[in-house]
Order: C-alpha cells, then structure tokens, then sequence
C-alpha cells in the first residue's frame, strides 16, 4: 500500500491537534499534515493509520508524556512488529507500572518483554486490568521470562492457582509478623491500617491488583528498611503506601541524623494508579508523625523476629506497588 494511501485509512486530525498542544514546530504552516507526516517514518505512519484514537490515550491523557514519547512508542510497535497498536487497556496498564516511585516520570514501553506481555494480552479481545494486573504479580513473583507463543488464557489459569495455593501457605500459623511503631488507627477521614504479614501483603495485593506482595523482602532488611500501610475509608480499601527508612543525611538534627528518617516512598491507587497531590500531602504529614513516634522508647520493639525471609533481587515491574 502506498503512502498516499495508507493516510486515508484513519482521519489524523487528532495527531495535529496533540502536535499543536504539545508546541511541536511543524515546517510547513501551510500543510501542516504534510509537515508531520515528515517527522515520521512510512512504517510508524502506516501504524498511526491503522490504530484508532482511543487507543493511544493513555498518552495522550498523560500529561508527563509528550509527542516525542508518541513517536518513540510507534517506533518500538514497528521494530517489534506491530501493524496495529494494541487497547488501551492494555497500554494504559504498561505505562501506570513504569512509575517507579509516585513522584517519579513514566515511561512508554520499549523493550522486547513488555511487547510480549501486550501481545499476550493482546490474545482476549477483552482483557481486563485485573487480569492483566494477576499475570503480571505472578510473573514478577516467580521471576518468569515471557514467550511469544504462550497462551494468555492459560498464563491466567496458572496465575490464579498459583496465588490460591500461596494464599493457603500463608495462612497456616506462624509468628511472621514486622513491627511498626503504630497500630491501626484514624487519620484526616481515612483509616490507616498497618500490613505487618506476608498474608497481609498478600492480600492488599489481590484486592488492589498490585505487584506489593513482591516486595515484602524490604520488610526484613537490616537497612532501607520499608513498611507497607493500606488507606481505607469505610472499610473499603482507597490506596496503599510504603515509608522507608532513609539514611541520616548531614542536614538532619536529633535522632533522625543518628537512626535516618522515615518517609513517604511510594504510593498507590488499585491497579498502581496514582494518588492525588492532596493524599499525597496527607501521608507526607503521617510519615512526618511516623517518624517521631519511631523516636519514642515505648514504641521500640522488644524483640526482634524479622530474618524469615532471606532478601532476593527482584524485577523491575516488581518494583511498583
């Protein structure tokens, strides 16, 4: 098919406008489709074509993204050999988990295994963020490399059994369990609820479809130690957050510039969206309080039982809560 061609297939406009918003120079003012048609490659044109709109909003939306991440996410679909880009369910999924912490840039997928893991996904017409967000626990979890020709429904099946049979190992008896210098308590209209198990994170994980579970080896290092919270109101679980015990820095005074701080790391929606800028002011305050009450003798623990797991690298989907 020709070039001339292939820019029947889909009405464009949407580019030029996303172009316009993003302040893209286009050379020729006076053919300004002409103009971006040049700043592409007649394979990334040719996929732009043949995908809807919709299926690139996850960029579009995305207001730490640009043009340039567009055509740097084109690029990637035709070195992998895509002609279509895949949903945006998909996508949108992809690119919530490339946060590596909640203050941090994402990013568009680029490498061979994420293409994978979307062509997999790309097998159900109808996939749903939940199973994507199952696959991609199990996955991290037992440190799986991806191949093109498995089954996606299959993966799920395997996925799902997999966490009912861990669910079952850890529920049976055990003193598993981190200290934490607060119990469950309210805060500014939520309730914050400490995850002090393996069961607890476990759980936390399946509800809000995150990868947390994966991360339960920071709970037990001797440094940089981190602590994992569930946010509820009424019951119902909002966000999940982690605080993290920072080296001393020189600036530090008291206590904190001989033991570190504890601070916000990171913090999550279901499904690893992101937290408002007003939560997020809200738990800097708490891990302010947390801090301090860290200080506190009575609040040290008497003993301590955390070595049971042994610290193991992880991926860096994993990464993500």
């Amino acid at each position: 098919m020709s070039p001339s061609k292939s820019t029947k297939l889909k009405d464009l406009s949407w580019l030029l406008r996303y172009s316009q918003h993003c302040g893209v120079a286009l050379c020729d003012a006076d053919e300004p489709m002409q103009s971006l048609r040049m700043m592409f490659t007649k394979a990334t044109w040719r996929v732009l074509c043949r995908s809807e709109r919709d299926d690139f909003i996850p960029i579009l939306a995305n207001q730490r993204l640009s043009f340039k991440d567009l055509g740097a996410y084109c690029q990637a679909l035709v070195k992998f050999g895509w002609t279509k880009a895949p949903s945006r369910t998909i996508l949108a999924f992809v690119i919530t988990e490339s946060y590596l912490y909640y203050d941090r840039r994402p990013s568009v997928p680029k490498t061979e295994e994420k293409f994978i893991f979307m062509r997999l996904a790309q097998q159900n017409a109808f996939v749903t963020t939940s199973e994507l967000a199952l696959v991609r626990h199990w996955q991290t979890q037992l440190r799986m490399q991806l191949k093109p020709k498995m089954s996606w429904s299959r993966l799920v099946a395997r996925a799902n059994l997999w966490r009912d049979r861990e669910r079952v190992r850890l529920a049976q008896p055990s003193d598993q369990q981190w200290h934490f210098y607060c119990r469950p308590m309210p805060w500014r209209g939520y309730e914050i609820v400490p995850l002090d198990t393996p069961l607890a994170l476990l759980d936390e994980a399946v509800v809000m479809g995150t990868c947390l579970y994966s991360l339960r080896y920071l709970c037990c290092r001797d440094s940089k130690t981190s602590r994992f919270f569930s946010l509820r109101k009424q019951g119902r679980r909002v966000a999940t957050f982690e605080l993290t015990l920072g080296y001393p820095l020189p600036w530090y005074q008291g206590w904190d510039l001989r033991n570190g701080r504890w601070m916000l790391q990171d913090s999550r929606l279901s499904f690893n969206r992101l937290i408002s800028p007003e939560l997020a002011v809200d738990l800097l305050a708490f891990a302010s309080l947390y801090n301090l009450w860290s200080k506190r003798p009575a609040r040290q623990p008497v003993a301590s039982n955390d070595t049971w797991f042994t610290p193991q690298p992880v991926s860096p989907a994993a990464r993500c809560l």
